[in-house]
């Protein structure tokens, strides 16, 4: 997930949330209920929670006084900041051991801390549940490295194309489903000034930001040019589990030369000097726009009246998942581990989508009542095996983060070049030269193969 929007959804009218299924694809015919542990210690504990999603802090704090009401001599602080902010808090925090007892994020930013050690094991009759079917078999293999359950799922995140039903009929549009589609429909949803520069995007670019973001979403645009079958990914992994980059070839060519002559070649769709993202949509300052499901809690938050929609993307798109760890720290394991599983019950599972807008990580839920009081749900909870087969999520390798945040960095400062502008060879190259070096710090690690 690229990050929080730094708002907390908290609708007027709430929408209808998310309640048992007795036959969701996938789960079981009953709800089940976490396994039960050893339960909280005695005595007076004070127990702290992080996160990197400010959305999420109504959901904890209700699960953190619903918990207390059961355990009163347990006092839960829940805390968060902005993702990136977060991360390099974590960074420093877990290995000073001045974490928080509970983190939470995904299997693949913490992989480095698993191998520090810094990390506790989840305990063997909470790892039962996490492999039970509540969860499926994708979500299970983002919180399982080194053949070990290193987190346990607390929700997930899709993407899709958000866009503006009110400009699409201005424009004659309907939603697009293919990439042919979509940029074919951006210039002609662009609005412009008396001095021909965009004041309203026709497709909002992720041209800047901090950390791996900008990265993840080039990454999304590529597999648009891959199929279901054969996902296209910023790596490639060979029959011996090692990695090599895969992004310096014609799809990724595609990609690139999209951003590029989008901001510098007439007619533009986007341009750097307005405003992007969920904000943007939301100021209707852009048409149609790539981002999570948590969108549309904020959008339900801060744009209550607007009248959008949400399509899948074309051929498929990234699904992770953030879960909760302990920390090796923590004095406190014993009780962290219960909250954990208390949030992993229903009635804590059920405000998640509602409260927030992400999607819980739990398949047996219905979320019928959700999708009739706002059908762009239906972009995030697709159910189409053949779409689902070319799920990618984060590489869980320690290195990834810096090899997606560095990627970024480049990106950003590629966006804006006007030498290439419909210049193949050059994308190539300029490609190239970033594929090395992503290939230089898997080899650093000792990951690298073709």
């Amino acid at each position: 997930a690229c990050g929080s929007t730094g708002t907390t959804p908290t609708p007027s009218t709430p929408v209808s949330g998310a309640t048992p299924s007795t036959a969701a694809a996938g789960g079981s015919s009953s709800p089940a209920a976490a396994d039960e542990g050893p339960g909280p210690e005695s005595g007076t504990v004070n127990l702290t929670l992080s996160s990197g999603y400010s959305e999420m802090d109504p959901v904890y704090k209700k699960a953190a006084d619903a918990y207390h009401a059961l355990h009163p001599n347990v006092t839960i602080t829940v805390s968060s900041t902005d993702l990136r902010s977060y991360e390099q808090k974590l960074t420093i925090a877990l290995p000073t051991k001045t974490s928080t007892d509970i983190v939470e994020h995904s299997l693949a930013f913490l992989t480095p801390f698993v191998d520090q050690g810094t990390l506790a094991p989840v305990p063997a009759w909470l790892q039962s549940f996490v492999t039970s079917g509540v969860f499926d078999k994708f979500v299970q293999s983002h919180v399982t490295y080194k053949n070990q359950v290193w987190g346990v799922p607390e929700f997930v995140s899709a993407v899709a194309l958000y866009y503006n039903k009110d400009m699409l009929t201005a424009a004659g549009l309907q939603p697009p489903t293919t990439m042919a589609e979509i940029m074919a429909d951006a210039p002609l949803l662009t609005k412009y000034d008396a001095s021909g520069a965009v004041s309203r995007s026709g497709l909002s670019l992720r041209l800047s930001g901090q950390g791996s973001g900008v990265a993840e979403k080039f990454w999304l645009w590529l597999m648009q040019y891959g199929t279901p079958q054969a996902p296209l990914g910023l790596l490639a992994e060979n029959s011996a589990g090692k990695f090599s980059a895969s992004y310096a070839n014609d799809s990724g060519v595609k990609v690139l030369e999209m951003y590029v002559n989008g901001v510098n070649k007439p007619p533009l769709f986007d341009d750097t000097k307005i405003g992007s993202d969920t904000k943007a949509f939301e100021q209707q300052l852009t048409a149609m726009f790539m981002r999570e499901s948590n969108v549309i809690g904020d959008i339900a938050a801060n744009a209550p009246t607007l009248n959008y929609g949400a399509v899948q993307l074309p051929t498929t798109t990234l699904h992770s998942t953030e879960s909760f760890d302990v920390a090796a720290s923590s004095p406190h394991q014993q009780t962290a581990w219960d909250f954990i599983r208390f949030l992993m019950d229903l009635p804590q599972q059920q405000s998640i989508a509602t409260i927030s807008g992400w999607v819980p990580a739990r398949i047996d839920l219905d979320y019928s009542a959700l999708l009739a009081q706002q059908p762009a749900w239906g972009a995030m909870l697709v159910k189409d095996p053949n779409y689902q087969a070319g799920y990618q999520t984060d590489y869980l390798l320690p290195e990834w983060d810096e090899i997606e945040t560095k990627l970024a960095t480049h990106l950003v400062a590629t966006y804006p070049d006007k030498t290439l502008v419909d210049n193949p060879t050059g994308a190539m190259q300029r490609l190239q030269q970033f594929a090395d070096e992503t290939n230089s710090i898997l080899k650093a690690h000792n990951d690298f193969g073709q």
